[in-house]
This record gives C-alpha cells, structure tokens and sequence, in this order.
C-alpha cells in the first residue's frame, strides 16, 4: 500500500468497500503513527555515527569485561580489527604486564562499586609496542540500577608524555648550564 508523504503514517491495512453494481463506496484505512519510532531510530543513528567518528578509542564489555563493542579508534590504536577483539577480554589484548595486581584491583573494585575509574595505563598494541592511555571506564546500569556493561574511553597520551619528558631534561640541561657559568665567573 503507498505511504502518505503528509503525514508520518505507516499503513497497515486498507481496504475498498464496493456497491453491490462495483463502485467503490469508500476506502478504510487503518494506520499507526510512526513519528517518534523514526525519531528514536535517527537518534540512534546519530549515537552510533558520534561514537564510531570519535577519535578517542572507546570500547564496550560485558560485566565480566568481555568485549562487545569497539569504534575505529580502538583499532587504529592498537592494530586489533573489530573481528579480533570483539568476543574477547582486553587482557588478552593489550595488557603490558606494566602494572600489578593491586592496580587491576583497584580498577574493578572501583567500576563494580558502581564509580567511574579514571586513571593512566600502558598496554601493549598487536605489534608489540607499548603505549600510555589516559582511561576512563563507566560502568552502565540498567533501569534497577544493576550493572550491565562498562564503556571505557582511551586516549593515546604517549607523545605527551615524551614531549613533557623532553622539556623536564632541558629544563635540567639548562639549571645545569646556569650553574656551571655561574660558578665560572
């Protein structure tokens, strides 16, 4: 059956009521108002468009830290394609062995309390190479406040890093050489 292009209508179901000599008499027509299922589909079409733009890796797991869900930035940062990840828990990914039991306890401790867990973390890419993420990771709750999931957002601040590094020594370099001319004269 063709859709109105005046109003947001879906028709479910029309029909042609005939005089007995087959004229049609009148039409019935039977429709359900889609406007706001269209609204919550574009909605979520742009939720999905933003997350997958977004140029911080941002990943999905389950409870037990199973990934669901990674965006492009995921896979750029780490060289895992979404088909080796998903299924998987990052662990088995990306962890350096940098950090100890105690800092992964903190971690879950704070996100299974229901908090956001902010913080930095090396790990390790696919090739081998380590990198430093600022990381935060939320947990999601569903509508009786009981966890579900958790989002984490990772940003690659290891240029940073080097770049602070790299000033902290020249800022050394030059005390140093102040030091040295002073002492000179």
């Amino acid at each position: 059956p063709p859709r109105s292009t005046l109003f947001p209508y879906t028709t479910l179901f029309r029909s042609a009521h005939k005089a007995p000599n087959g004229t049609v008499t009148f039409l019935s027509t039977i429709a359900r108002d889609i406007t706001e299922r269209k609204r919550a589909d574009e909605f979520r079409r742009l939720q999905s468009a933003a997350l997958n733009a977004a140029p911080d890796a941002i990943i999905i797991t389950d409870r037990t830290g199973v990934l669901e869900w990674v965006n492009p930035a995921f896979t750029e940062l780490t060289g895992y394609t979404a088909e080796e990840a998903v299924g998987r828990n990052p662990r088995d990914l990306v962890k350096s062995g940098k950090h100890g039991s105690a800092f992964y306890k903190e971690l879950w401790e704070t996100i299974l309390a229901g908090r956001t867990w902010h913080g930095e973390m090396i790990n390790r890419r696919k090739d081998g190479s380590l990198y430093t993420e600022d990381q935060a990771v939320t947990p999601i709750l569903d509508a009786s406040g009981g966890i579900t999931h958790f989002v984490a957002i990772k940003k690659d601040i290891t240029e940073r890093l080097q770049l602070e590094a790299q000033y902290r020594q020249a800022q050394k370099m030059e005390s140093v050489g102040q030091l040295a001319s002073g002492i000179a004269h």
